[in-house]
C-alpha cells in the first residue's frame, strides 16, 4: 500500500480552499492538476509502498510520538521550486510551521529504526493547491497575490493521520487508516 503521514485540515479551511480554487481557475492557460478538496492535508512524511503486515509496527512506533496541540494559521502562497519555474503552487503556514517541522522530525526519528530513511531535505510545511503539468503564459506573481488576499480562520493541529493513497485515473484517493492524537486530546475518531 502507498502511504503517507499528515495533518488533516479543518473544515473551514477546506471551504476556503474550495472558494480560492474556484476563484483562481478561470483564465489560467497552463495545464494544471488541482488537488481535490477531499485530499487536502499537510504532509509530514511520505512513506511510499508499505506492506500491510508492517502496519502494526508502524502504529506502535508512531504511537510513541508525543506532541502538544499547536495553532495553525494559513500563510503566504508560494511555488516549488520558484515562481520562474513553477511545478507546485502551495499555501504555507504563518503559525504552526515550527511545530509541524518538529513533529515531522519526531516522526522521522520514530520510523528510522523500522528502515524508513529520514528526509534529506529540510521540512517545509505547505498545502499543495495544484501541480503544473505544462506551464503556459500565466502571470504567477498575480496569481500568488490573489491567493494572498484569502483569509482562513485560525485552527489547531491536534492529531496526525496515516493515510493510504490509491492511485487512479482521476488522481489519488486517500483513506485514513488511523490517527495519533496530540497529548491530552481524545483520540476517538
Amino acid at each position: 500500500m502507498r502511504c503517507f503521514l499528515g495533518l488533516p485540515l479543518p473544515g473551514a479551511w477546506r471551504d476556503g480552499l474550495r472558494e480560492l480554487t474556484a476563484e483562481l481557475r478561470p483564465g489560467l492557460r497552463s495545464r494544471l492538476s488541482w488537488t481535490r478538496p477531499e485530499n487536502w492535508h499537510l504532509t509530514l512524511k511520505f512513506l511510499g509502498e508499505v506492506e500491510p503486515d508492517r502496519l502494526p509496527d508502524l502504529k506502535a512506533a508512531l504511537g510513541g510520538v508525543s506532541f502538544a496541540p499547536f495553532p495553525l494559521r494559513a500563510g503566504d502562497p508560494g511555488f516549488f521550486p520558484d515562481a520562474r519555474r513553477p511545478r507546485v503552487f502551495w499555501l504555507g503556514l504563518a503559525a504552526g510551521a515550527t511545530e509541524a517541522a518538529s513533529l515531522a522530525r519526531s516522526v522521522d526519528a520514530a520510523l528510522t529504526p523500522l528502515g524508513f530513511e529520514p528526509e534529506a531535505r529540510p521540512f517545509s510545511a505547505h498545502l499543495t493547491i495544484f501541480r503544473v503539468k505544462e506551464p503556459g503564459p500565466d502571470d504567477w506573481a498575480a496569481l500568488a497575490e490573489r491567493a494572498k488576499k484569502r483569509s482562513f480562520p485560525d485552527a489547531r493541529a491536534d492529531r496526525f493521520v496515516l493515510w493510504q493513497s490509491a492511485l487512479g485515473a482521476q488522481g489519488p484517493t486517500y483513506r485514513a487508516l488511523w490517527q495519533v492524537a496530540a497529548s491530552g486530546v481524545d483520540s476517538t475518531p
